[in-house]
């Protein structure tokens, strides 16, 4: 039986920055304990706890990331690697991956007419 990968922990001080807005995406996050505020511009787009999953558009569509993360609270997460989120997607029905994709592109068309 394949073992699971062990995949890494990262923790960031309160007020910390996880990326930038228009950062490359090469990994993505899930939050294991504090909050993540998301920015865009200088409004804040959401806030994201325990279980929570960020920075995995820019690892499915390639294109830069279009929020800022920052540490709201003292943060670890868990670091899904591009290649770990492309081996899930390997084999997945063509047709579920082209709505996977036009729903990325709705919500970077939405967050763009926001600003």
């Amino acid at each position: 039986m394949a073992q699971a990968p062990v995949l890494d922990r990262r923790s960031f001080g309160a007020d910390d920055v996880i990326f930038k807005e228009g950062d490359h995406g090469s990994v993505a996050y899930i939050v294991q304990s504090g909050t993540v505020e998301l920015q865009r511009g200088r409004g804040m787009i959401a806030e994201l706890t325990e279980g929570a999953i960020f920075g995995e558009m820019a690892l499915i569509d390639g294109a830069p990331r279009m929020a800022t993360a920052r540490a709201k609270t003292p943060v670890t997460v868990i670091v899904l690697p591009k290649m770990l989120v492309d081996s899930k997607l390997d084999g997945v029905d063509p047709f579920v991956l082209r709505l996977l994709h036009i729903l990325i592109n709705n919500v970077r068309n939405f967050a763009r007419l926001m600003d």
